[in-house]
């Protein structure tokens, strides 16, 4: 398992870095590019010779491996420096080359001090272990410690400037990409922390394991596929992104379901296809399935004009509803005061009809947009199904269609 999850985080890191480089060839590429580009291209090989099959293989040659393992760890530590690179070239304004030249002598020089570090703690390789003599502790530790500071500390700045340009973006996919490169740096930081945990080993034992264990291959390749993902984000609004696109279409015909069936069953002409009201679309439909239940419960609103009653507004104005909004609630009632009437007969002044249908509008911040429209329906849908206040007008109109003295029809169980 920790060999498939090695090479499953290597093949991620190589692919995309490789895929990366090629297209952002030429002297006008944009540098962060450059740097992710390297950042993938260091840790793929280094996860590739950390996995047990490579260091299992070595293992028969103690000082081959001793050399492997440092080369594994000096291109992490290019990888990280890489990461502090991406962060540099994401600063508006840009850093400048003053700035680059300090983090690259910065990176060189944590690789010399780690070369020093460990030739000082004179290892050797024993199996899977990598162990000093007695004295040689301090430097062993000194080394992984190193590591695990200048990692953190490398995707420390870099998630400190993805998350001023999330927070800077608009909704959407890049906002989305932004973010998941915020968790791969997440757990990236993880991954390097750790190395913490060899640093109590060396002081201990002097020793410390030569692969990588579960944890680490784990956390490498979870890092791996957010930084992926991340990365490709854009990507998915054409074809990859259609089935994302599709599912989400679906719960959200779903959802509206609850509003779309009560205005259906008193209104069965709204369906613009009859044959297809009782369906469920298959998901590459929903979309336009979606897009068809918002006109059928727009036109739903429209045809209960008549039955709309004036008194929703005072009866809803001093309902205290936690978290939604009140044009909502009010939208809500008025349907499920209007159901009521229609169901009863009653049909109000159109004077009436006019004054209560002008209350309940969407807000001016809708647009007037397919996802707009739908996302102000959904929250009529809630109100319309859990809105203490929307029940309380549901009771008000029964009373009333009932009249002095007499019985109100049994309640719909579905509304």
């Amino acid at each position: 398992m920790t060999d498939l999850l090695s090479f499953l985080g290597a093949a991620f890191f190589l692919v995309f870095g490789v895929h990366r480089l090629t297209i952002t060839r030429g002297s006008r590429a944009d540098p962060a590019q450059r740097y992710v580009s390297g950042f993938a291209l260091c840790m793929g090989p280094a996860l590739l010779l950390n996995s047990p099959t490579v260091t299992g293989g070595l293992a028969a040659d103690p000082a081959l491996d001793t050399a492997v393992m440092f080369v594994s760890h000096s291109l992490k530590l290019s990888g990280l420096a890489f990461l502090a690179l991406v962060a540099y070239a994401l600063k508006s304004p840009a850093a400048g080359r003053t700035a680059l030249r300090r983090q690259a002598r910065l990176a060189g020089a944590a690789l010399a001090a780690s070369l020093l570090l460990f030739l000082a703690a004179q290892p050797h390789t024993r199996g899977d272990e990598l162990s000093v003599p007695d004295g040689h502790r301090w430097a062993l530790a000194a080394f992984s410690a190193l590591f695990a500071l200048y990692g953190a500390w490398c995707l420390l700045v870099l998630a400190r400037e993805l998350a001023g340009h999330a927070a800077r973006t608009a909704p959407g996919l890049l906002r989305t990409g932004l973010r998941l490169m915020m968790l791969a740096a997440a757990f990236g930081a993880a991954w390097t922390a750790w190395a913490l945990d060899d640093v109590l080993g060396d002081l201990r034992a002097g020793h410390q394991g030569v692969g990588e264990d579960m944890v680490s291959s784990l956390l490498g390749a979870i890092t791996a596929l957010l930084a992926t993902g991340g990365a490709t984000a854009t990507l998915w609004g054409g074809p990859l992104g259609a089935p994302v696109r599709w599912l989400r279409a679906y719960r959200r015909y779903r959802a509206l379901e609850p509003l779309w069936s009560a205005l259906h069953r008193e209104l069965p002409q709204i369906a613009l296809d009859p044959s297809a009201a009782e369906r469920r679309p298959g998901l590459r439909r929903a979309e336009f399935a979606l897009y068809r239940r918002v006109i059928e419960i727009r036109d739903g609103h429209l045809a209960l004009r008549p039955y709309f009653d004036a008194d929703v507004d005072r009866w809803t104005a001093g309902a205290a509803e936690d978290g939604r909004p009140r044009q909502a609630v009010l939208e809500a009632a008025t349907i499920a005061a209007a159901l009521e009437n229609k169901r009863a007969g009653r049909r109000h002044s159109a004077q009436g009809a006019r004054t209560a249908g002008a209350a309940p509008q969407p807000p001016a911040a809708v647009a007037a947009t397919v996802a707009a429209e739908t996302a102000w329906l959904l929250e009529v849908t809630a109100a319309f199904t859990g809105s203490p206040a929307v029940a309380d007008v549901r009771r008000r109109v029964r009373r009333a269609a009932a009249g002095p003295g007499g019985t109100a029809a049994a309640p719909d169980p579905r509304t």
